[in-house]
């Protein structure tokens, strides 16, 4: 396996792990980090490359990793 099979295999684990989780669905988990990423940018200018969610049962951690202005 290639170092991007291995990370692509890591984060579609960690995916449907979040979603059995928080018991929702891999698609209500994208609408909902897609929203929360639209909210943001249109208060901050933001890229999606510096932009990550992490969501969990408890907790929503919202990741910004752009320049200081």
């Amino acid at each position: 396996m290639s170092v991007h099979s291995v990370f692509i295999a890591k984060e579609r684990l960690k995916h449907l792990l979040i979603t059995d989780r928080i018991q929702c669905t891999p698609d209500a988990v994208d609408r909902l980090s897609g929203d929360l990423y639209n909210t943001v940018s249109k208060y901050i200018d933001i890229r999606p490359e510096e932009f990550s969610i992490e969501i969990t049962r408890t907790d929503i951690h919202i990741k910004y990793t752009g320049e200081k202005n």
